[in-house]
């Protein structure tokens, strides 16, 4: 069934993946609901996330409660395994404005400290780019990366991501500036 407000179909992507103990991990994509707060608060909250991003600490609950209202121009999925809530992105449009609304902005994709490197940021931009490129029929999906953020950047390059710039002292962290790093995937016309 075709959701005409957000422009999609239900989305329940299942994704396997082997974790470097070649264990099988299931990862179901979903769209992220009110039941998600505390699970998904939990990873916006973790240290590596608020240094991988422009989070700062002890954010309040509320933060994540208002987050995840509904809301035209954003879209968030979560990662399930074993039925708990694992990773969490965020995609943001604007299909209301005639000349962004080929491209999105892919401003979050986290998972749970313990549940890295266990292919759930892979199953989750694997979902996003499916939206964006099937679904939406996008041609550009943009993202800002920080510099040293070797993983994620190796992340979006395997999966098509060209870089278009540096942007010089994007972010504090602590005593420091960090520099960050444009980076795209612009899919094919048609």
């Amino acid at each position: 069934m075709f959701d005409k407000s957000t422009n999609m179909r239900p989305l329940d992507i299942e994704r396997s993946r082997r974790s470097e103990a070649k264990a099988m991990v299931q990862i179901s994509i979903r769209r992220a609901e009110v039941r998600d707060i505390t699970a998904v608060h939990v990873i916006l909250t973790s240290a590596h996330v608020i240094e991988g991003s422009m989070r700062v600490p002890h954010a309040p609950l509320s933060t994540t409660e208002d987050r995840l209202k509904e809301h035209a121009d954003r879209v968030q999925l979560v990662a399930e395994t074993d039925g708990e809530v694992v990773g969490f992105a965020e995609v943001l449009t604007d299909f209301a404005n005639p000349r962004g609304r080929h491209a999105a902005i892919l401003n979050m994709i986290a998972t749970r400290e313990d549940m890295q490197s266990q292919g759930v940021c892979t199953a989750l931009l694997e979902a996003i780019v499916e939206l964006c490129r099937d679904h939406w029929g996008l041609r550009r999906l943009g993202l800002i990366v920080w510099s040293d953020n070797t993983l994620a950047i190796k992340l979006y390059e395997a999966n098509g991501f060209r870089h278009e710039g540096v942007l010089k002292d994007y972010v504090r962290s602590g005593a420091i500036y960090k520099d960050a790093h444009a980076m795209a995937r612009i899919f094919p016309k048609g």
